[in-house]
């Protein structure tokens, strides 16, 4: 029993419980639906399609968690990725396909404008994030220590000129020189203005 701790697989994760309590499916959704609609979303650039991949992702995962066989969310986590992956592969390989779930309900899930917005948030927040490591990878290895320090860790300048074993005042010109390299940057400049459109 204490290996079965160690591995991580203590109590049933969500998942592992919803096959005997459907009620824990929703649980489940609520800890996974915004990441899987923000893969969907960073891969389609299409909101609506984003929506509906993860609606059939989920139904699927609904449809066949009797088939899971793990237990921790760990597992489960893994296991809906696998479903969201072949979803994605499925979608590349027929883009005007019409989506199971929609056939077997009849319903079609149509974003009102503010769902809108928010899916076009999260690509755009996404592609921000993708855009900041970019123009990162691209900073000297010194001034990107100190970006990194100074606003991922959130360490003050003294923290980071003890941390370094330099001045203060190099850690707030290396800093400068960053910024200033990073605002330079056509492409981040162009993410950010869509972020805060």
């Amino acid at each position: 029993m204490p290996a079965r701790r160690r591995s991580g697989l203590g109590l049933p994760g969500l998942l592992a419980r919803s096959r005997a309590s459907p009620d824990a499916f929703g649980d489940f959704y609520e800890q996974m639906g915004r990441q899987v609609l923000c893969f969907f979303a960073t891969r389609t650039s299409e909101p609506q399609r984003a929506v509906d991949l993860t609606a059939e992702t989920f139904m699927k995962a609904f449809e066949h968690r009797r088939e899971f066989r793990g237990a921790s969310d760990l597992q489960g986590a893994a296991w809906l990725w696998k479903i969201a992956h072949n979803e994605l592969k499925q979608h590349l390989r027929s883009r005007s396909s019409e989506l199971a779930a929609v056939q077997r309900y009849g319903v079609e899930r149509t974003l009102s404008h503010e769902e809108l917005l928010e899916v076009e948030r999260l690509i755009a927040g996404e592609e921000l994030r993708e855009q900041i490591q970019h123009a990162l990878e691209g900073l000297p290895d010194d001034q990107r220590e100190v970006v990194r320090m100074r606003f991922i860790d959130e360490l003050s300048y003294d923290e980071i000129a003890q941390k370094l074993r330099v001045s203060n005042d190099v850690v707030r010109t290396r800093t400068s020189r960053a910024l200033r390299t990073l605002r330079s940057s056509a492409h981040l400049h162009e993410a950010i203005q869509r972020l805060e459109a």
